[in-house]
């Protein structure tokens, strides 16, 4: 698939050429007469034995620029899987075939916390392999500052690696977890929200490591992560060393 991009002074548009011959078939017929909640506008047409899509990306900015700009945090990853869902509902309801959306960070696009998708008929790949390679791409894009963001974005690849997951069950699975573990600590500690998330992050570190599941696609993530495990261990060494001292005494 080629890319290129369109702008005047008024528009924008982002153009997906594929190497079949165009068809106006009932996909396109789909997208050209229904605003699709979630899904970029298109307009279609065959060029040279080729077909071209042509997106309307006035006023918005690619998932890829926007994680350049920021890295990802807990809030904008939530958001953006709870509108991801629907949008696979909304591809579902108009009979759409959902492996054709593509999930490259570079044809999302989002406008005032609104994500855009870019359906393209013919577009090869499956869904769920698609998923698993943006949640790579979160991970590698995470805010590393926020343990909370870390969690999610480390779940969601895990789930993404079993097989027949289902993308909605697994993330109200993490968030049910996460929420559980959270209540599972004294209320008298709530009020610093970095004390419980990191007991939690701790254990689920320890277990990714155990598994040797976890991403190392950037060093400093993992330095990042490894410092937090041996902090605990270093601490559960202190406090057996003076176990011992105190024994010793009597």
């Amino acid at each position: 698939m080629r890319e290129e991009y369109e702008r005047d002074l008024h528009h924008a548009w982002m153009i997906l050429e594929t190497d079949e011959l165009y068809k106006e078939d009932y996909q396109m017929r789909m997208l050209m007469e229904n605003a699709i909640p979630g899904l970029l506008s298109v307009r279609g047409q065959g060029k040279d034995d080729k077909s071209q899509y042509r997106y309307e990306i006035s006023g918005k900015i690619s998932v890829k620029a926007k994680g350049e700009k920021e890295h990802w945090k807990f809030a904008d990853l939530e958001n953006f899987m709870r509108q991801f869902i629907q949008v696979l509902y909304a591809v579902k309801n108009y009979l759409l075939d959902v492996n054709c959306l593509s999930l490259d960070p570079g044809h999302i696009y989002v406008s005032d916390e609104i994500y855009y998708f870019c359906y393209c008929p013919g577009l090869e790949g499956n869904i769920l392999e698609k998923f698993h390679e943006l949640t790579e791409y979160f991970v590698r894009e995470t805010d590393y500052e926020q343990k909370e963001a870390v969690y999610l974005a480390y779940e969601l690849h895990k789930a993404s690696m079993e097989e027949n997951y289902n993308i909605e069950y697994a993330l109200e699975r993490i968030l049910e977890k996460k929420e559980n573990e959270m209540e599972s600590i004294q209320p008298e500690k709530k009020a610093g929200y970095d004390l419980q998330e990191e007991l939690i992050l701790d254990d689920w570190i320890a277990e990714q490591e155990m598994k040797g599941q976890v991403v190392k696609d950037r060093q400093s993530v993992w330095g990042f992560l490894n410092q937090r495990l041996q902090k605990r261990r270093k601490k559960r060494e202190s406090q057996w060393d003076e176990i011992m001292a105190d024994d010793s005494e009597e």
